[in-house]
């Protein structure tokens, strides 16, 4: 009789705190949209990774020079062979204060000696509104270029920097850039 008993508790036991398949299967079905949830995180945030080592790799100088508390950092240099030109990407950064900059008077020099003056119509703004801290990109683009050079002897353009509190206290300085690689798309 206590065999019996013993039985018949231990079937009940077993089927009292066992699981059924629906509660497993629905168990399965949220552990696998935790999955997929944690997935899609993943993915978002490789992708912000991507997005700001380019970033990083847009806003690395090839070459960078400083005068009167600006500094100017060359990021690319391209030349496009279908409509022969040569586009140059710089960043300015004000270290001192906030200022309007007017940039002007770009040319180029190539290794023949060739000048080449720039496009202003398919260029950036030329004259930036410069914040403490803060990258300002500027594109300027130099047209009629004879062959695909390679390198660039010079660039130059001159500068006026204006503070905003107080715009007759100016500086102006010249920009010199040399031996620049181009890249041709």
């Amino acid at each position: 009789m206590n065999k019996t008993i013993l039985t018949i508790f231990l079937l009940f036991s077993t089927f009292g705190f066992g699981q059924s398949t629906t509660e497993l299967k629905s168990e399965i079905d949220q552990i696998k949209k935790e999955i997929n949830t944690l997935r899609n995180e993943i993915n978002s945030v490789k992708s912000q990774n991507l997005y700001l080592k380019k970033a990083l790799d847009i806003n690395n100088p090839i070459l960078k020079l400083e005068k009167n508390n600006t500094t100017y950092q060359i990021t690319k240099v391209v030349g496009n062979r279908k409509e022969k030109t040569i586009s140059i990407n710089f960043l300015i950064i004000s270290k001192d204060e906030n200022k309007t900059s007017i940039i002007q008077d770009f040319s180029v020099v190539d290794l023949n000696g060739n000048v080449y003056k720039a496009d202003l119509y398919k260029s950036s703004d030329t004259n930036p509104k410069l914040t403490v801290g803060v990258p300002i990109n500027v594109k300027i683009v130099f047209k009629d270029v004879v062959d695909e050079i390679q390198i660039l002897k010079l660039f130059n353009f001159s500068t006026r920097n204006e503070p905003e509190i107080n715009s007759a206290n100016f500086s102006k300085s010249i920009q010199e850039f040399r031996d620049l690689n181009v890249i041709w798309e």
